[in-house]
C-alpha cells in the first residue's frame, strides 16, 4: 500500500500578536507544521506500522522552514519526502494546490490513500481534500476524528454539530484528518538526527505541468467582540439580580 500525506507550513496561531489597530504582526511569528497536518502524518505512520504502507510526505514551498517540516515528518517516521518548489506558496489558491497534489499522484503514485489536514491552522478553508478527491475520482472520508484500517477498508468517525457519522471506504481514498484524531508522536533525538541525513526530492510546478495561480490578500484584522461590561448589584437581593441576568441573557439569545 502507498500513502501520501500533504503538510503545510503555517503560522503558529498561538503566538500571533497584534498591533494597536488590530493588525497581526506576522513578521515575528514563528512558522510550524499545521496541527491537523501533524495528525495526518501520525495517521500515515500508524498505517505504515499496522499495514506496511510506504509513506511519502509532500509540502509546497521553497523556504528553509518548508524543508524543516519535511525533516519533522521524516523524524515522525515517513519513508520519503518531496518538496514542490513554488514561490509565494502561501498565496497559491486552493485549486492550484489540489492540482499539484493530483499531478503528484500521477507522477509518484498512484497512491492508495492520501491524508490531508481537514483545515489549515491559518485559513481553515477545508476545501483541499474535497477538491483533490474530485480531481482524482477518489472516495472522500472527510473531517475524520477516528481512523482505522480493517478488512481492506478505511473506517472513520466524523463528529459534526448534529451528531457522529461513521463512514467506510476501500482504497483509493482521500482522508481529511482533524486535529482531534490523535496525539502526534514526539520524535526521539535519534530520530531527529537521522532525519537530517535523509534526501528530499525537489519538483517544480512546471515539472508537473501546473500553472500556478495566486490570490491577493486585501485585508486581515483581528475580530473583536466588544464586551458590554454590565454589572448587576446582588448585594441586597440575589433573586432579583438573578432574574435580571436571566432576562438579559434571554434578550441576547444566549438562552
Amino acid at each position: 500500500m502507498k500513502a501520501l500525506v500533504a503538510i503545510k507550513l503555517t503560522y503558529d496561531v498561538n503566538q500571533i500578536k497584534f498591533d494597536k489597530e488590530g493588525n497581526p504582526i506576522l513578521d515575528s511569528c514563528p512558522k510550524v507544521m499545521g496541527e491537523a497536518d501533524k495528525c495526518a502524518v501520525e495517521e500515515a505512520v500508524r498505517l505504515k506500522e499496522r499495514a506496511g504502507a510506504e509513506v511519502t510526505a509532500v509540502t509546497i514551498g521553497s523556504s528553509k522552514e518548508h524543508y524543516r517540516i519535511l525533516r519533522d515528518a521524516y523524524a515522525m517516521g515517513v519513508d520519503k519526502a518531496v518538496i514542490v518548489k513554488a514561490e509565494n506558496s502561501e498565496k497559491l489558491d486552493a485549486l492550484t494546490i489540489a492540482r499539484i497534489l493530483a499531478s503528484l499522484n500521477q507522477r509518484l503514485g498512484p497512491f492508495d490513500v492520501i491524508f490531508v489536514g481537514s483545515g489549515a491552522s491559518d485559513t481553515h478553508s477545508s476545501v483541499i481534500g474535497p477538491m483533490l478527491a474530485s480531481l482524482l475520482g477518489y472516495k472522500l472520508l472527510a473531517n475524520s476524528d477516528k481512523i482505522s484500517f480493517e478488512d481492506g477498508k478505511f473506517k472513520v468517525v466524523s463528529t459534526l454539530e448534529d451528531g457522529q457519522y461513521r463512514m467506510e471506504a476501500s482504497p483509493p481514498v482521500v482522508i481529511t484528518v482533524t486535529s482531534e484524531a490523535n496525539e502526534p508522536r514526539i520524535p526521539t533525538i535519534k530520530d531527529i538526527l537521522r532525519s537530517k541525513k535523509k534526501p528530499i526530492e525537489e519538483i517544480s510546478p512546471s515539472d508537473l505541468g501546473i500553472e500556478t495561480r495566486e490570490v491577493t490578500l486585501r485585508n486581515l484584522t483581528r475580530y473583536v467582540v466588544p464586551r458590554k461590561r454590565i454589572k448587576i448589584d446582588a448585594t441586597e437581593n440575589v433573586e432579583e439580580a438573578v432574574e435580571k441576568l436571566l432576562k438579559m441573557l434571554e434578550e441576547e439569545g444566549v438562552i
